[in-house]
């Protein structure tokens, strides 16, 4: 598991959420990742302030004054006539700031981008065949002519070995056809 995957999981590995085997690799994760280890005590810390806070009740009178400060609140201009930028001039020098700085830096990461992606050049690579022994049965890997293959594929080393270290004449037993159908 890496911590990508961990981060992603964090949640239900909290709320105990993952099925067994998810569960195990948090845990050895936990065991082996410090970073990881430290996200999960702040997590779990912070949960149990949380949990811990007791519950807010307010005053007797809070509804009434409450009542009382929205209907003022009708009584005056609507904020969508108030305007932004005329109750607070600095407002406006601050976006105005902010939008050319954004420009700015806009322009800048452009102006030093490539316009065209480089090749990747890979330094060259030399390659040879290794030399065949003459004789066959004088190397300890048999070459692939004495390899039998399965209907997969796979190579029956078993059974060359076998007939590397057998002697000769049972190597060199002769065939015979065989008709399997009972016929």
């Amino acid at each position: 598991m890496d911590c990508r995957e961990f981060r992603r999981n964090h949640v239900a590995f909290v709320d105990d959420l993952l099925p067994g085997i998810d569960l195990v690799r948090m845990q050895r994760h936990l065991l082996e990742c410090e970073r990881c280890a430290h996200h999960d005590t702040l997590v779990r810390r912070a949960l149990l302030v949380v949990r811990n806070i007791p519950d807010i009740e307010p005053s007797p009178d809070f509804s009434e004054r409450l009542q009382a400060r929205i209907q003022s609140m009708k009584n005056e201009a609507p904020i969508a006539d108030r305007g932004l930028f005329r109750s607070h001039p600095g407002a406006f020098v601050a976006l105005a700031t902010s939008v050319v700085a954004a420009g700015m830096l806009a322009f800048t990461v452009t102006q030093h981008a490539s316009p065209t992606p480089r090749d990747l050049v890979m330094p060259p690579v030399v390659a040879s065949l290794p030399t065949i022994e003459s004789d066959p049965f004088s190397s300890s890997i048999a070459p692939s002519a004495m390899v039998a293959t399965a209907s997969t594929g796979i190579g029956v080393w078993p059974a060359v070995l076998a007939a590397e270290q057998a002697p000769l004449h049972f190597a060199a037993g002769e065939l015979r056809l065989v008709n399997y159908t009972g016929r």
